[in-house]
């Protein structure tokens, strides 16, 4: 099966430009565009934070239309620029994002995959982190995907990534060890992906 990932689509009001300068939701479009025209076409598309600019509920109701010509089965994620309770509001009709507690994490079988969502938002601060319920969480999951493959996916990158303004804005260390710790433990799992630098990087 194919995934795509994208990320950090920092969607604002219709007509705003981010930084004054940066049309995202066109940019945005063209991205949907392609993903729609390409051959063959992905299975599903994980998004994985920063969907929107001030966590807005206008910015997400503009970035619900920027969605719906999306022909391809799609996840999101919230990052540091999200809101949770505004994205849950803009997109009712989303169980998974619904899950009954404060973090706006999920895990959901795409064909042969496990795709586990975690939520590494603290609100009002740009760095992340994993609290132990959410790692307690993460680990009941992994339990349950019973050794099929799978995709963990979060916003915040558990690594440094060499850029110095957006390393003191990564997971926090200690909570970056202790999912590695976690990780360890489970051979199926085939990625851990992320965002928030705004760059394509592989670690091993």
């Amino acid at each position: 099966m194919l995934l795509a990932q994208i990320s950090d689509l920092h969607i604002k009001r219709p007509g705003a430009l981010a930084y004054r300068r940066v049309d995202t939701a066109a940019h945005f479009a063209r991205c949907v565009a392609a993903l729609n025209a390409l051959n063959p076409r992905p299975d599903v598309v994980v998004m994985t934070g920063d969907l929107v600019d001030q966590g807005e509920p206008q910015q997400y109701e503009h970035l619900k239309t920027l969605l719906a010509p999306l022909q391809i089965p799609y996840f999101l994620l919230v990052g540091n620029h999200d809101d949770r309770a505004a994205l849950r509001a803009a997109f009712p009709d989303r169980a998974e994002l619904h899950g009954g507690d404060e973090f706006v994490h999920y895990a959901a079988d795409v064909g042969p995959l496990r795709l586990i969502a975690l939520d590494s938002m603290v609100p009002g601060q740009s760095a992340g982190t994993l609290c132990d319920a959410r790692l307690s969480w993460l680990a009941a999951q992994l339990d349950a995907a019973s050794g099929k493959p799978t995709v963990v996916a979060l916003h915040h990158p558990p690594f440094a990534c060499g850029i110095g303004h957006m390393d003191a804005l990564r997971l926090d260390p200690l909570a970056a060890d202790k999912l590695a710790a976690l990780i360890a433990r489970y051979p199926n799992v085939e990625r851990v992906i992320c965002g928030h630098v705004h760059r394509p990087m592989f670690v091993r």
